[in-house]
């Protein structure tokens, strides 16, 4: 059920999402544009035309799923291929925020209760949550396309943000394991590394809810 939800809550237009260089003035002119025309119609339509816009809105958007199909159809298996693999993106990337950011909590946790053993779960936690996060951030380059740079600046930062975590996860868990083989040297490298990773999976998880939710403010009060 999850493998045929996931699909459906992801971006596919990259275009959309200011994905790659592009052309920055052009895409402004045509937003400006856009915004012209669309502020020259609310002046311009009564009561009775935003009325029948409302309509043609609903109709448009119970026929999206026909237009997505008739999209579906007009492409070659590999660009379906790349198109489903972003869209499962969305889906993984829960579980490596969760085990992460679990590990801290299982290590403080054992801190508080002074007992070394929890730091074994942290380790096992930590190892599943790297996986993640690396498929993750490899699902991530499908969703937003493979490019070095993005005129859409959070965009850009959300896909090396992600990419970063990933490879810091890696030496999250080489740390833990380091400190398991010393357990009498001090472990201030692994909770500094810990507790920077896990600041910045809550600032990811702000940017990635932004294409999501409608834009930066989404986790307004």
């Amino acid at each position: 059920m999850l493998g045929m939800a996931g699909p459906a809550l992801a971006h596919e237009d990259h275009d959309a999402l200011g994905a790659g260089p592009g052309n920055t003035q052009a895409s402004r002119a045509a937003s400006d544009d856009h915004a012209g025309m669309a502020g020259m119609n609310d002046n311009a339509v009564g009561p009775a035309d935003a009325a029948m816009g409302q309509d043609v809105a609903a109709d448009d958007m119970a026929m999206g799923h026909g237009h997505d199909e008739a999209n579906a159809r007009n492409k070659t298996f590999g660009q379906r291929l790349v198109s489903w693999l972003g869209r499962l993106h969305t889906m993984v990337i829960h579980f490596p925020i969760a085990m992460i950011i679990g590990a801290l909590a299982v290590e403080l946790f054992g801190l508080w209760r002074r007992n070394a053993s929890y730091q074994e779960a942290a380790r096992v936690m930590l190892i599943v949550g790297s996986l993640g996060a690396i498929v993750a951030a490899f699902l991530g380059w499908f969703a937003g396309g493979f490019y070095l740079s993005d005129r859409n600046p959070v965009l850009m930062t959300h896909r090396w943000l992600g990419t970063t975590l990933a490879a810091l996860s890696v030496v999250l868990v080489y740390l833990a394991f380091r400190a398991r083989r010393a357990a009498e040297r001090p472990r201030t490298a692994y909770w500094s590394l810990l507790g920077a990773v896990t600041i910045a999976i809550a600032v990811q998880g702000w940017l990635g809810g932004s294409f999501m939710h409608g834009g930066l403010n989404h986790l307004a009060f």
